[in-house]
């Protein structure tokens, strides 16, 4: 089996996380790469569920308070023990296409400083989604297609270990839930790596996306409308916190502050009003 290590980091999603690993097994890639699930105190069996069907899948084990980003750092940190060359990132809800993850280490065996992701799909309307960032522009890499981004969703993601070995893991302490993908591949950008999305290579996500960039778009979905709900819980895109650190540091201090102060002004009129 070769070194190189996929990192599902899973709460509460049973049903999602054992068709994920079933899709992972359908393409041969559970018998070629090695699976980490990261289980962040399901309280659904999720590990049980796992470990039953799966045996040959390493279930590491958090308490609730990891999320995603603190799931990803635990699942890198134990493959790179384990000797990685490389990581795939792989969320519960993302299924890849029998010759995706090979495509995309090959491509990084190729490239060996790199980050490359797959071009994702929604499920039930087929549409291309936009998983990358160029500047403050979201874009994405239709079919044939090798787009170069400043920093990347998460769903299905492929790291070479010389990047950890340069910048580490991603820092959950700052970016817990949301912009933890987004601001690690951005910082491998700033340290000379250099990262892409391929539009032949192919991942389909199961899991309607919410309207994270929208802000009014988020008000109608958000079950329970209130302020700790939308600015105070890292369940939420808005969590004022992990925005203040993401403008900061995307845009620097000088510029990130201003830029954080306005559109925290924009949403509290918007929510207000």
């Amino acid at each position: 089996m070769q070194p190189i290590y996929i990192i599902i980091p899973v709460h509460n999603r049973k049903v999602l996380t054992l068709a994920c690993l079933e899709n992972l097994k359908a393409n041969g890639d559970l018998q070629k790469y090695h699976v980490i699930v990261v289980d962040d105190g399901s309280s659904d069996r999720t590990a049980e569920e796992v470990k039953a069907n799966y045996p040959e899948v390493t279930v590491l084990q958090g308490d609730g308070n990891l999320w995603w980003t603190g799931a990803i750092a635990l699942g890198m940190e134990y493959a790179y023990q384990q000797g990685a060359t490389h990581f795939i990132w792989l969320n519960d809800d993302s299924l890849t296409a029998p010759n995706t993850l090979d495509l995309l280490v090959d491509f990084l065996k190729k490239h060996p400083d790199s980050i490359v992701g797959a071009a994702c799909y929604e499920a039930e309307s087929g549409q291309l989604v936009e998983t990358g960032v160029k500047g403050r522009k979201r874009v994405k890499a239709l079919e044939h297609e090798v787009v170069e981004v400043d920093g990347l969703s998460g769903y299905c993601v492929a790291i070479s270990v010389s990047v950890f070995n340069q910048i580490g893991a991603p820092d959950a302490n700052k970016f817990r839930q949301y912009a933890g993908d987004g601001m690690y591949t951005l910082k491998a950008t700033r340290a000379g790596f250099k990262v892409y999305i391929l539009g032949n290579v192919k991942a389909v996500l199961v899991e309607e996306k919410d309207p994270i960039h929208n802000f009014n778009n988020y008000l109608q979905k958000v079950k329970y409308r209130n302020f700790k709900s939308i600015f105070w819980d890292y369940k939420s895109p808005y969590h004022l916190p992990t925005q203040f650190y993401y403008h900061t540091y995307k845009y620097g201090f000088l510029l990130g502050l201003p830029l954080f102060i306005v559109k925290l002004f924009s949403w509290l009129v918007r929510f207000y009003v």
